[in-house]
């Protein structure tokens, strides 16, 4: 009964704690390029939340990749905003993403 009981609550924690790794702080949507040709331009654009936002396609994760074909792109993703940019275009940096449906 106690080794059962045991059992029951390790699992639980497992599958609990397995869940919130899953978790993304953020959902949006990869609109397109960004064909501006400027010194600070450039990049893609992504919605979140009525906010358009810039990433370099280059500094996303190795596991993320996507073809300009595949545009617009619900994404789920961690993010930060880049504070090493001053012209307050709004660029990000990407942690973590993944497409969803």
């Amino acid at each position: 009964m106690k080794t059962s009981l045991l059992i029951l609550i390790l699992s639980s924690l497992i599958v609990l704690s397995c869940d919130k790794v899953n978790k993304y702080e953020s959902t949006g949507t990869i609109t397109g390029a960004d064909m501006a040709m400027c010194a600070f331009c450039g990049g893609y654009f992504i919605e979140m939340s009525r906010t358009t936002y810039r990433f370099e396609k280059t500094e996303l994760p190795d596991y993320f990749i996507f073809a300009d074909e595949q545009l617009p792109l619900k994404v789920e993703l961690d993010w930060s905003l880049k504070t090493e940019i001053c012209t307050g275009l709004n660029w990000i940096k990407i942690s973590k993403i993944k497409i969803t449906q």
